[in-house]
């Protein structure tokens, strides 16, 4: 028997079928006798409405990231067979700002309280690459990229393959990338077969065969609180999301590998875009071993100098920063108020803090 499957959904460009691959992905295969878990890690809840769940639920995602949320309890059953949702929250945009913690394991923790229960765990995740993004890649087995059939698609997509080599050198060695599915694919534009042919060529077996078209019903259902099989069981997308969740099935049966093809695009990219970005832990002196260590209350953030990305998110947490970015920011003032606050800069130059400055902000 395999074991269970963790799948993130993930693009931070907008627009492009994350969500609705989110919801019909997972309803697909819970109609082909999977038992599914969506998890809806998107502030903005979409996800969650598109199964006709209310985002005022007292059930919510949100208490997972709690140190007394219990993940059971967050479950709410759809009206899909075989598919249950653990619903989104908008207040997990105030976690994405606000969290202390910065602790990249929390979701990954919380739902392997329960992950046994289920054929599948699809996350659809936030379109942006913070803190709950990054917790949504830690808990993955793999990643599964909607790429919309334009030529701005790659610009996102660079970008999106760039923090997954950094998620799986730091704190998830087994991420894989599911695949590439290619959405709102018009036959009749001559430029989007010219980008299928490109994204082919470039990514090889990365890509499904599945490809996704333009369908009106597919935009329309989740305004009815459902997915495509309910809303519109004889339309094109109903049959294209069938067609991916087999294919899906079909790989995994097979136990297809894209390691291989996995390390040798990725590298390619890497080299092609920014071969500064690494992730490696550097070899070096332990600086910390003769000194008094960092300390939040005691204000002495020279004591950061040196650490790495991973030391540094175990001190401050990672909040609304991206874990590719090399210019982390913080804010550290003691009182907030409209008209000061004080923040935090710090620069990384080869995964290690160079450059520490504090910086005051006045409004008005």
């Amino acid at each position: 028997m395999l074991k269970t499957k963790t799948i993130a959904i993930a693009n931070q460009k907008g627009g492009v079928g994350k969500t609705t691959t989110a919801i019909n992905l997972a309803s697909a295969l819970g109609i082909l006798d999977q038992k599914v878990l969506l998890v809806d890690a998107d502030p903005q809840a979409n996800a969650s409405s598109g199964l006709g769940v209310e985002t005022i639920s007292s059930k919510s995602l949100l208490k997972l990231f709690d140190e007394h949320g219990k993940t059971s309890e967050q479950i709410i059953q759809t009206h899909s067979p075989n598919l249950d949702l653990i619903p989104s929250s908008i207040k997990l945009a105030d976690l994405e700002i606000n969290n202390k913690s910065g602790n990249v394991y929390k979701l990954k923790n919380a739902l392997d309280e329960i992950k046994s229960n289920y054929d599948y765990l699809i996350i659809d995740c936030s379109p942006s690459l913070g803190y709950i993004s990054i917790n949504s890649f830690v808990a993955a087995d793999s990643i599964l990229i909607p790429v919309q059939c334009e030529y701005l698609a790659m610009e996102g997509l660079n970008k999106l393959l760039k923090t997954i080599k950094e998620i799986k050198a730091n704190f998830n060695k087994t991420l894989d990338i599911e695949g590439l599915l290619i959405t709102m694919y018009d036959k009749r534009l001559k430029h989007n077969r010219h980008i299928i042919g490109e994204l082919k060529q470039y990514f090889e077996d990365l890509v499904f065969n599945t490809i996704i078209k333009r369908n009106v019903s597919l935009s329309e259902a989740p305004s009815f609180g459902t997915n495509i099989f309910d809303y519109k069981i004889e339309s094109e997308g109903s049959d294209d999301y069938l067609n991916l969740s087999r294919e899906l099935l079909t790989n995994r049966n097979a136990m297809k590998k894209t390691t291989q093809i996995l390390g040798k695009n990725i590298h390619q990219i890497m080299d092609d875009n920014n071969k500064s970005v690494t992730l490696e832990t550097p070899k070096r002196k332990n600086h910390l071993k003769h000194f008094e260590p960092f300390d939040i209350k005691k204000k002495n953030y020279n004591k950061l100098k040196g650490l790495t990305k991973e030391e540094v998110i175990k001190s401050l947490g990672l909040v609304y920063n991206d874990i590719h970015s090399d210019t982390w920011m913080y804010r550290v003032s003691d009182r907030a108020t409209v008209f000061r606050k004080n923040f935090l800069y710090l620069s990384f130059v080869n995964n290690q803090v160079q450059n520490i400055e504090l910086r005051r902000f006045r409004r008005g």
